[in-house]
């Protein structure tokens, strides 16, 4: 049986025949077309999985025909080979959508390396896709939005997870969507049709935590009237999603590994032992691994939640996945705010590249979405950005070339001025978010100068 189907389009018999036969030798099942109307003949009737296609036919571009292969049929992997090697065709050809760029006289050795990893981002790419089928509308391909390499690995896992029933530890930082992660793993697993149910750990105090999860008796505590149903129970069939779950107290961690070890719970106040059918998701974007050497988090439950991990990356780590997200925004809130924004200007969307976005997707969504509320036309441009974000944006180029100590100065000043934006100038809440006390952000308040009437 073939590894998979490989087309070559190439105007040039002999190059054609020279590249079937390196590929036939290894197993592979190879078409041939001479130009690019044949090769989507084909592409219409075998399903194709590489498509290496030459620079430069007879009367078109290879690169036209990249174009029109993927319209035909997104999930083939297309490779670009030609004799005119230089660093804008490479680019060209890659932003149309080719996975790599060989340079003639072909190395085979090393073409066929390109082919294995090409056939292996194909396979990334058809898990995805069923994935995305799969997913309930709240969930669909349309909002699960990105281009990276690395957020196709993200989705990749995702897949996997779904199809299993083990527990999911997700990492990554505020805002970089580990609760999307957890949502998309649920509604596209066989235990969609039952609950999820979210927990934040830090939103909770710390008396109430276990009352929450495990559910309490009538009178176990001060202000119990009644009986109280736990997370744990209300989800069975379903999914619990843990939320921040290195700020799970020891106590409570205990509780938690025999849940996971035994499928067996205690409410708060009694001795007999309940189950539950439920899967555990948790986040965190604390360092775990730093938190059990400073025993703050037990290394036998960090193994039982690390079944399966998921690591979300900051959006700063993914550029490439802000121009689409900055898109599918844009249609969000244009439909919501009532207007017909389109596109985004070049100069707004440079500003928003050069910045670093430290609350990640949710911070990035906030931003599109004030833009949208301020367009008056088609078109978001810089004067619909937050002036901060240009600020920003030019600060951290400026920062680059200054010492330690100054670089430090710059970024608790964009910190601070972030938070008290995102609370509405409200010290205390602000406060709360960079984990100090008002006390002390009023204090850097004064000594960096920062003014009361930041604006937006």
């Amino acid at each position: 049986m073939s590894k998979a189907n490989i087309l070559i389009v190439e105007d040039d018999p002999l190059q054609r025949k020279l590249i079937k036969e390196n590929l036939e030798r290894e197993d592979y099942a190879v078409f041939e077309a001479s130009s690019g109307r044949e090769a989507l003949d084909i592409i219409d009737v075998h399903p194709m999985d590489i498509a290496v296609v030459d620079f430069k036919l007879d009367g078109e571009t290879g690169i036209s025909v990249i174009v029109d292969i993927l319209k035909r049929n997104p999930l083939v992997t297309p490779l670009m080979v030609t004799a005119f090697a230089n660093i804008e065709n490479a680019v060209e050809a890659i932003k149309k959508g080719a996975y790599d760029y060989i340079v003639k006289p072909i190395d085979f050795a090393k073409f066929l390396l390109v082919i294995a990893r090409a056939l292996e981002r194909q396979r990334l790419k058809r898990e995805i896709s069923l994935l995305q089928d799969s997913l309930a509308e709240k969930f669909s391909a349309k909002n699960f939005v990105f281009n990276s390499s690395r957020m196709e690995e993200v989705a990749f896992l995702v897949s996997k997870a779904a199809k299993s029933g083990a527990t999911v530890l997700i990492s990554g930082e505020t805002g970089a969507g580990k609760d999307f992660v957890a949502r998309t793993i649920h509604f596209s697993s066989k235990r969609k049709e039952g609950p999820y149910l979210a927990v934040n750990i830090p939103s909770l105090p710390e008396t109430l935590i276990e009352s929450e999860l495990f559910g309490a008796e009538k009178g176990s505590f001060t202000g119990a009237y009644e009986r109280k149903t736990g997370k744990f129970e209300a989800a069975s069939g379903g999914t619990l999603f843990l939320d921040e779950i290195g700020d799970l107290p020891l106590q409570l961690q205990v509780k938690l590994l025999r849940f996971l070890q035994e499928k067996e719970f205690y409410r708060l106040g009694s001795s007999k032992p309940l189950k539950s059918d439920v899967r555990i998701v948790a986040a965190t974007n604390r360092d775990l691994d730093l938190l059990m050497k400073e025993e703050k988090f037990r290394p036998d439950l960090y193994y039982r939640l690390n079944v399966i991990h998921i690591h979300v990356p900051p959006l700063r780590e993914r550029k490439e996945d802000i121009p689409p997200l900055v898109d599918h925004f844009i249609r969000k809130y244009s439909e919501k705010e009532g207007k017909n924004i389109e596109e985004i200007s070049a100069e707004a969307m440079n500003t928003l590249l050069k910045y670093s976005f430290p609350g990640n997707i949710r911070e990035l969504e906030n931003i599109v979405e004030r833009a949208a509320v301020f367009c008056d036309g088609k078109a978001i441009t810089s004067t619909d950005l937050p002036v901060f974000i240009k600020e920003m944006s030019e600060d951290e180029l400026v920062e680059e070339g200054l010492p330690l100590k100054d670089r430090v100065k710059a970024l608790e000043v964009r910190e601070i001025k972030r938070a008290l934006l995102e609370s509405g100038l409200v010290k205390s809440k602000a406060a709360r978010a960079l984990g100090i006390t008002e006390r002390m952000l009023s204090y850097k308040i004064k000594i960096y100068k920062i003014p009361a009437d930041i604006k937006h």
